[in-house]
């Protein structure tokens, strides 16, 4: 999928595969363009946060930085997500009531209870079923915005304005759909994009010239650029911080379960950290006390004076306690930060009658 190994017999079986999935993506599509299958309305305003490819674009800080933005001017939004991979997906949870998280990541999921803990003052539900889980929020905490996170191919759920983030370190993978690409759904989709911001231009691999070309083959939308900013260490257990010039010529150990591990292993480089080790797990994967044991005994080993996690990891830690990690914090900043604000804002006013 990644390109990372070349198989001419694989090749083919998984172009095959990916042909299947191609022809279920476009028939799913076409069902709800002519109305077979339903879409639900809420009166309340809803921005999808989504992306087209498969892996991390950074959905997670985009979220939160959103929902934050709505808040400041003064709306309620609630964030509402599927929680991936948490113990029963069909079941709705409230992960936070603002104030409070109430679902732990088994329950409620990694990144919602991320989301929680960051963002005071906005309620958190997760459910496979995100109509549903919007009523929930805006029943019980009288919402006026829905945020929904990973959101693009939920288009059951009408939206007020469709974000859709691309990762410039690997905007659109090889080009071909699952699974013998990372695309979800071909380019073509992009029309359905309000807006699209390119995340972590820092870390591009292609000029982003390019990928707005790219982009514009597919879609009219306002493109903006963004960076992963790192702001703090966060001790995972006490929530205690320190600067980022600790991470300055520091043994470390670092270990994460996310989309692309390889990112935050060179983020910690990038910010003076001496690596070690790196320990790499599946995607949302849920630690063990073993797993714990592990780390630590590796962290000896090498000679690690500190040990270093994502805060998406941190969130699946908590219900484990552990002494002495440190959870790297990221926040999003938009490089047109102005405009940037001015098209969601503005947006959510004028678009209401226009929902797709």
């Amino acid at each position: 999928m990644y390109g990372r190994t070349r198989s001419l017999l694989m090749g083919g079986i998984l172009s095959l595969l990916a042909l299947c999935y191609g022809f279920l993506v476009h028939l799913r599509i076409a069902l709800y363009a002519v109305g077979i299958f339903k879409k639900r309305k809420l009166p309340q305003w809803v921005i999808s946060v989504g992306n087209i490819t498969l892996g991390g674009t950074g959905k997670t800080p985009a979220v939160i930085h959103i929902a934050g933005l709505l808040r400041s001017h003064n709306r309620y939004p609630a964030v509402v997500s599927r929680g991936y991979r948490r113990r029963n997906e069909s079941e709705i949870v409230i992960v936070s009531d603002g104030t409070v998280l109430s679902a732990d990541a088994s329950r409620g999921g990694d990144e919602p209870g991320l989301i929680g803990a960051r963002l005071p003052g906005v309620p958190v539900v997760v459910g496979r079923d995100r109509y549903r889980a919007a009523r929930l929020a805006v029943q019980v905490f009288g919402a006026d915005t829905i945020v929904l996170d990973d959101g693009f191919q939920h288009v059951r759920l009408r939206r007020d304005l469709n974000i859709v983030l691309l990762d410039a370190g690997d905007p659109f993978g090889n080009g071909k759909l699952f699974p013998a690409g990372i695309l979800r759904e071909p380019l073509a989709v992009l029309r359905r994009a309000h807006v699209v911001l390119i995340t972590r231009v820092d870390s591009a691999m292609m000029s982003i010239e390019d990928m707005k070309a790219a982009i514009r083959r597919h879609s009219e939308a306002p493109i903006f650029t963004s960076r992963h900013e790192p702001t703090a260490l966060v001790e995972t257990k006490t929530g205690e911080t320190l600067p980022l010039s600790t991470l300055r010529n520091t043994a470390a150990l670092g270990f994460s379960g996310i989309a692309r591990p390889a990112t935050f292993t060179a983020l910690l480089r990038s910010l003076g950290a001496e690596i070690k080790a790196e320990m790499v797990y599946p995607d949302h994967y849920f630690y063990s006390k073993r797993d714990l044991a592990e780390i630590f005994q590796k962290a000896v080993d090498v000679g690690a004076a500190m040990i270093i996690t994502t805060e998406k990891d941190a969130a699946r830690l908590k219900v484990l306690q552990p002494d002495g990690i440190w959870a790297l914090r990221i926040e999003l900043k938009v490089n047109q930060e102005h405009d940037w604000e001015k098209v969601i804002l503005e947006a959510i006013e004028h678009s209401k009658d226009h929902r797709v």
